[in-house]
């Protein structure tokens, strides 16, 4: 497992280096994940993991069938991640209208489908992602959670909420990125998605679907609350530029 993160993090500075150069523009395409694997002499999911990192940190945009694209060559600043969750609150409403659709209900499956292995595997998930809580680390969060769901997903082994998953996924990447750089938004998520694995512990579908409402309803007032933030970060930085 050292092993594998290191090969991340070094994957993850090559193409920050790559990004940083003068000839690499804002738009530009990165390299393909079989030109990258040659490059680095990694497997394609050590690069695709690198490449979600950077896009949780801002500078990747993921366009799906085309690519991994150069979305910026800085790390966003504070003001612009509070105020994207004011210029998206609409589309980011829209997504959590379709979790909350078909998440409970593939919780549900997935407590009743869950093999001991899969069990591991979401505390593995669960176990990475209070460790980056505890170190602050956004991105890394980012892809905790999303492995966290997708796993959900995988164990219902129903391959239409697969697909459906798949898509929503392409949508909530950015705002997942965003949301854990507010600390109140990392501590609610981890009893979270505790309270989901007592539900796969106990084998109880129904305990699994009430906890994964309850996460999502969690969720939609994170947003809520983040969009606050971002108003109050507005006002405040009216107030410095009159001096007030």
């Amino acid at each position: 497992m050292i092993e594998r993160v290191s090969a991340v993090q070094q994957s993850e500075a090559y193409l920050l280096e790559y990004i940083a150069q003068e000839s690499t523009q804002v738009g530009c395409k990165l390299p393909t994940e079989q030109q990258l694997c040659k490059t680095l002499g990694v497997g394609r999911g050590t690069v695709r993991e690198a490449v979600r990192l950077l896009q949780a940190k801002g500078y990747v945009e993921i366009r799906p069938g085309r690519g991994a694209f150069v979305a910026q060559k800085e790390e966003p600043k504070k003001e612009e991640i509070s105020g994207w969750f004011q210029v998206n609150e609409a589309n980011i409403k829209d997504i959590n209208d379709v979790r909350f659709a078909i998440e409970p209900f593939a919780v549900m499956r997935a407590v009743e489908n869950c093999t001991p292995r899969d069990l591991m595997q979401l505390h593995a998930i669960q176990a990475r992602s209070i460790v980056a809580a505890e170190q602050k680390d956004a991105p890394i969060l980012a892809l905790c959670d999303e492995q966290f769901h997708t796993y959900i997903f995988e164990c219902a082994k129903n391959p239409l909420l697969l697909d459906i998953n798949k898509r929503v996924v392409a949508q909530l990447a950015v705002f997942r990125s965003k949301t854990f750089t507010i600390p109140d938004n990392v501590q609610n998520f981890i009893p979270a998605h505790a309270a989901v694995l007592e539900a796969f512990e106990k084998r109880d579908p129904e305990l699994g679907k009430f906890m994964m409402e309850r996460h999502l309803k969690t969720v939609a007032a994170d947003l809520e609350a983040s969009k606050n933030i971002s108003k109050s970060l507005d006002a405040c930085g009216q107030h410095a530029r009159m001096g007030t």
